[in-house]
């Protein structure tokens, strides 16, 4: 038998085999659950017991413990802990076994550590409690392809470096042969790609996590979700929203452009769906957004905010031509907020304006796309630079306003991609020339983020 031939059976029974132990596997994966309460693991065991091989802890170390001697498919952990809350389990869970897939339970309470699970616990999705027993095996039943479509992946990956590397050692051992050899090696690695690819795909179809999601869809950065987040949730609570209504309308300016998944490629390489002047194949994605949230029961109060964020104040905005205090009030906030950015510093914006611009555009439509008073104490607020709101993502600043001695918070990315400035670095009078001989240059305008 010669080496190529040998090489095709290996790879064809290597897939055989493969498949087999999927099959095993698709039959019970393992489930580690921890809660400090017993009746809720208990509970949680009869319910999963015939789908899942299951462990359980009531503490969170000893969870950890067993991570670090045994392998576990997926992790179900509830937010409120003692001694170590979720959301810091499924950090350290992450570190320790980094392809397990991991899911968190928690109340709407919850929804700041929410937030820092979705960011450091890397959480594949959450669930609330009390939860919904179909809604929750549902959720673990797509976990649990996910798993092992990721599984799948790393193994087609393995097995084609594999097979190159076996291509290697026939190309430099053979001679007279080496076509025959090449061609043959060359099939099974072409069906391993279009495997790779096929699999590849089908993960992007279902990998649901909200605010990954939004990032992998539209390419907007993380600090940019942020940065909006956060100004919004300070606006609410200059406007005497409590803490609790603040963080709302934070979480749903965290998730305002999830229904950019919802959009079709071409509509995403053609047009913003940030721009000021929507029409309305653009529009239908706060429409998709809002369905996409209120799927979760918990948040269906969230829908409102996401669906209405378009609306104009004089009735003719869209998707419903809410006007006045018909449009939620969340909404008016993230609107104004998204608008501003997109204008000062939009990353596919070409017409960008200078702050005191931005302010004087943004005016001329107060009371008719704005609402006025919301509009007018966001402009106090870039302008005051309090802290005292939380604002870690920093301050709108343009060249006007920029001082030697400002701390940058983040790079400086010119339109042509390259970064101009570091986060970190403290602008001198040197860095100011620079940047207003840029900005004559290119004609455009730079929008810089400092403390």
């Amino acid at each position: 038998m010669t080496s190529s031939t040998a090489l095709k059976k290996k790879l064809i029974e290597s897939d055989k085999s493969q498949k087999n132990e999927d099959i095993t596997t698709q039959r019970k994966l393992t489930l580690l659950i921890l809660d400090d309460e017993q009746d809720i693991i208990s509970s949680l065991t009869r319910l999963l017991r015939k789908d899942y091989h299951l462990v359980s802890f009531t503490d969170g170390f000893q969870g950890l413990e067993y991570l670090q001697n045994n392998h576990v498919d997926m992790l179900m952990s509830d937010m409120r802990m003692p001694n170590i809350d979720g959301a810091e389990f499924l950090r350290q869970a992450k570190e320790i076994s980094p392809t397990s897939v991991r899911l968190l339970l928690t109340g709407y309470s919850d929804i700041e550590s929410t937030v820092k699970a979705v960011n450091e616990g890397g959480i594949y999705a959450y669930l609330s409690k009390p939860w919904d027993n179909d809604e929750l095996k549902l959720i673990l039943a797509k976990a649990a392809e996910y798993y092992l479509l990721t599984q799948e992946k790393i193994e087609l990956s393995k097995r084609l470096e594999e097979a190159n590397n076996e291509l290697v050692l026939l190309n430099e051992s053979l001679e007279v042969k080496v076509v025959k050899r090449t061609e043959a090696l060359q099939l099974s690695k072409q069906k391993l790609i279009t495997n790779l690819a096929a699999q590849k795909h089908l993960l992007h179809d279902i990998l649901d996590m909200m605010s990954a999601t939004i990032e992998y869809r539209t390419g907007f950065s993380s600090s940019h979700i942020k940065r909006i987040a956060t100004f919004c949730r300070a606006l609410a609570l200059i406007l005497n929203f409590d803490e609790a209504a603040s963080q709302k309308i934070y979480l749903c300016a965290l998730l305002h452009e999830i229904g950019a998944v919802g959009l079709s490629d071409e509509l995403l390489a053609n047009k913003d769906i940030n721009s000021t002047h929507l029409d309305e194949s653009m529009q239908t994605h706060p429409v998709i957004g809002a369905e996409i949230v209120g799927r979760i029961k918990r948040f269906s109060t969230l829908t409102a905010n996401i669906r209405h964020q378009n609306e104009n104040v004089d009735g003719t905005g869209l998707p419903d031509h809410l006007n006045q205090n018909n449009i939620p009030m969340g909404a008016r906030i993230i609107r104004v907020v998204k608008d501003f950015d997109y204008i000062v510093a939009g990353k596919s914006n070409k017409k960008r304006m200078s702050l005191d611009n931005a302010e004087i555009w943004m005016l001329e439509r107060a009371g008719i796309w704005y609402d006025s008073k919301v509009l007018n104490e966001f402009l106090v607020l870039i302008k005051k630079h309090d802290n005292s709101h939380g604002l870690e993502t920093g301050y709108f600043s343009g060249i006007e306003r920029l001082r030697p001695g400002d701390m940058l918070l983040e790079d400086l990315v010119l339109q042509n991609g390259n970064i101009m400035l570091r986060a970190g670095q403290e602008i001198s009078e040197n860095m100011l020339e620079k940047l207003r001989q840029y900005e004559e240059e290119y004609n455009t305008k730079v929008t810089i983020f400092t403390s």
